[in-house]
């Protein structure tokens, strides 16, 4: 609690020292390109007695939600290895004045700002790479404002299109819309995908068409000051079936099956940002945290719990992606030693593999290990850990006692 309280302690210091490690590392990389992944996710504080200094996240009047929004840029690499956070920003409704009609406020006044905010920190902090930066959201992203800052910076995008969108040069009701474009268009081939459906939670094998529309305009929305933004050209790819439609707005190439499976497998890297969150929240109980009415206090104490983490999603998902990596790179000796302990195994003459390791802890966790399984999720994973404390601890004392 003094530690949180203290003046000198900030969550953006915290967060200072991350951003540049995760610098180090996408500068590392030998990726063809890195994926920025952006979304926000709700914490809602409204339970708790005392919340003087925070501002409304929903609602209105007696039933207004009281909260922060968090808003991440995660990096991951083409071998979906997480490399770190980018950007991470926390703010509420009542950090803009709400008494003004949004129509007539500019983009900068908005709370829909944080997704071109977010885009500029992580420039300003990554600077100049070899490789492209493609920045991948959801529909929430699906921001004209947003999409034309890319496109003016040049940078590759992936967003999904909330809105079905008139096109052409000039805003017109009469004009074509997205989907109407796209029902013209020919099936380019049909791909297979696994996704983790949504109700089920269960991961299936699905098939989608793919249709393409390339250079379409959007002009600049009603409302929106035509002297500052100008029309944007950009692709589109629709995935569907009976089930299931993704239609992506990129500047990607997406002329051929295989340019718009491309922009299908970045879309679906979205995972990445979704686990870290189910992390956040299953795990570590983001939105239970509450010190007092300090904001400062309870940002510097997010800001430290979202680094802690993105450090436990990193270990999870590296033994997937790099089977060279060894145990004693990331535990010491009696750490990953106490798993086979725990499980009443042999243990390991040589440090085995990280990805060995992970899938111990797992179980650990109550993770069952059956024929074509799916990988441990967050649940199981943060359960282990848990468990691997206790009993690394254990181990240790045990070790010590011998000595």
């Amino acid at each position: 609690m003094i530690f949180f309280c203290n003046p000198k302690v900030s969550g953006e210091a915290l967060l200072k020292a991350h951003y540049n490690e995760t610098v180090k590392r996408a500068k590392a990389t030998q990726s063809p390109y890195i994926l920025a992944i952006q979304d926000k996710t709700v914490l809602d504080f409204t339970r708790h007695l005392s919340k003087t200094e925070l501002g409304r996240i929903g609602g209105k009047g007696k039933k207004s939600q009281y909260g922060l929004f968090q808003h991440n840029t995660l990096l991951v690499n083409a071998s979906n290895e997480p490399l770190g956070l980018i950007d991470v920003k926390h703010f509420d409704y009542d950090d803009y004045d709400l008494t003004i009609d949004r129509h007539k406020r500019p983009i900068e006044e908005k709370h829909s700002f944080s997704w071109i905010e977010s885009s500029q920190n992580r420039r300003k902090r990554l600077g100049n790479l070899d490789v492209p930066v493609i920045t991948v959201a959801d529909r929430e992203s699906d921001i004209f404002e947003f999409l034309h800052d890319l496109i003016s910076h040049e940078e590759q995008f992936v967003v999904r299109a909330q809105h079905d969108r008139f096109t052409g040069e000039h805003y017109s009701k009469k004009a074509e819309q997205l989907t109407s474009l796209l029902d013209k268009e020919p099936v380019l081939g049909t791909i297979t995908t696994l996704i983790n459906d949504v109700k089920t939670h269960e991961i299936k094998e699905i098939n989608l068409h793919l249709k393409s529309l390339k250079s379409v305009t959007l002009p600049v929305p009603k409302d929106t000051p035509t002297s500052t933004y100008q029309p944007i050209q950009m692709n589109v790819v629709m995935a569907y079936n009976e089930e299931y439609c993704w239609i992506l707005l990129t500047n990607r190439a997406v002329e051929t099956l295989q340019q718009g499976q491309e922009v299908v497998t970045i879309y679906k890297a979205r995972w990445h940002i979704e686990d870290y969150h189910k992390i956040l929240k299953t795990a570590y109980q983001i939105d239970e945290v509450y010190l007092h009415s300090s904001r400062k206090a309870i940002i510097t104490a997010l800001s430290l719990i979202s680094l802690s983490a993105c450090r436990l999603y990193w270990i999870i998902y590296v033994g997937r992606v790099d089977p060279e990596c060894k145990a004693d790179e990331l535990f010491n000796e009696y750490e990953w030693k106490s798993p086979y302990i725990f499980l009443k195994e042999p243990i390991p003459d040589k440090p085995p593999a990280l990805a060995e390791i992970i899938l111990q802890i797992a179980r650990m966790g109550g993770y069952k290990v059956q024929k074509a399984s799916a990988p441990p999720g967050v649940k199981s994973m943060w359960l282990g850990f848990q468990a691997l404390n206790i009993a690394s601890e254990m181990y240790k004392n045990i070790l010590s006692i011998k000595t």
